[in-house]
């Protein structure tokens, strides 16, 4: 799918210095600088929210660009749109491209996102609003994990996806803003099962399904290693792609399993992520 049709009102404001454009009550963008050692507001954020513009991008190109560096970013202040300038590089040549992806923020404290745009520089909404932000379901082990015609589940190696560890850490970065980037050499997230359920009742569920909510049980490896005990978390993110416009938008959350011990129990709501 073409990235070229994009609304023109929003190409410079990738490019707009400190302050403008103006905006109604005085408040313009920030525009940040990164790279050179400088520390930075949501660094953490921003690094995940280029990570989801380039898995947007590769998802509907079909190709594998990475992460390489940020460059810059502009935001307004509370639930903002982040307009990211990145390096992305393809591992098997090196290439390196210059990216601008868009990431808007939908709510505070929520996994609750759109990226509307993400595309190689120089060369629009399907949003998920009928989702409760109170309770977040998480179906019982008998029906996720165990009905297989309803539900598709992750094998062994399909659990190491890239995007699934990306999808957690952006539940968790989203509900704890707080999070530095140097906070993020802490994580080690062990995704034990994954289950598949397609929004498209034409659609059989599947690792590409377009419109889906995705159930992810997963360990804090780190926090077990710390205390001794087992750290069960669970996550649900509910992913949508428009087909016409390419336009991916992303809702959810984690929070602690309510007994740490076994996938089985059923995931009553608790308290979240630490």
């Amino acid at each position: 799918m073409s990235q070229s049709c994009v609304r023109m009102e929003e190409l410079d404001f990738f490019n707009f210095p400190e302050g403008f454009p103006p905006r109604r009550g005085g408040y313009g963008l920030i525009h940040v600088e990164c790279g050179g050692g400088r520390a930075y507001p949501n660094s953490a954020l921003v690094k995940f929210y280029a990570k989801l513009g380039l898995h947007r991008y590769n998802w509907l190109e079909g190709t594998n660009f990475e992460l390489d560096s940020l460059m810059t970013f502009n935001i307004r202040s509370a639930a903002s749109p982040y307009y990211i300038t990145l390096v992305a590089r393809l591992p098997s040549s090196g290439l390196q491209q210059i990216f601008q992806v868009l990431v808007e923020e939908e709510r505070l404290g929520y996994l609750d996102l759109t990226c509307p745009i993400s595309r190689p520089q120089a060369t629009y909404q399907d949003r998920l609003v009928d989702w409760p932000s109170s309770i977040i379901p998480w179906l019982s082990y008998e029906i996720a994990f165990s009905d297989t015609k309803r539900f598709y589940m992750l094998n062994e190696s399909e659990l190491q996806c890239d995007w699934i560890s990306l999808y957690v850490e952006l539940a968790i970065c989203t509900s704890h803003r707080k999070i530095k980037a140097r906070d993020l050499s802490k994580f080690d997230l062990d995704i034990v099962q994954v289950a598949i359920e397609s929004l498209d009742d034409k659609e059989p569920p599947s690792l590409m399904s377009r419109a889906a909510v995705i159930y992810i049980a997963y360990k804090d490896v780190v926090k077990s290693l710390r205390t001794g005990e087992p750290y069960h978390y669970q996550a649900v993110v509910r992913r949508v792609i428009n087909e016409a416009t390419g336009t991916l938008s992303i809702q959810g959350d984690c929070w602690i399993a309510a007994a740490a011990t076994a996938l089985a129990d059923r995931g009553l709501r608790s308290s979240p992520t630490s």
